[in-house]
């Protein structure tokens, strides 16, 4: 049987969205998290968005994926902030 090919070819730019509740202390914590996890990453680019009653924050951060590996810290790292609703 031959081998499956893998789905992404590292390193690769990958867009990683989190929602969170709004707030800039959440804001910061997200961001150091993404930073310990893909450091480099350019927070310029960081993509923002409210929820139409501004309870929620949308952030889209382009980081330059590694591995399988690096992307699974990175979201359990996330996903253990308090605030993160989702993570994609």
């Amino acid at each position: 049987m031959a081998a499956v090919p893998p789905r992404i070819e590292f390193p690769c730019a990958y867009p990683v969205t989190v929602v969170i509740s709004a707030g800039a202390v959440l804001r910061e914590q997200v961001f150091a998290v993404v930073a310990d996890h893909a450091p480099g990453f350019d927070a310029e680019a960081v993509t923002e968005r409210a929820s139409r009653n501004g309870n929620y924050r949308s952030l889209v951060f382009t980081i330059t994926a590694t591995g399988e590996a690096q992307l699974r810290q990175l979201f359990e790292g996330l996903k253990e902030c308090r605030g993160v609703h989702l993570v994609l």
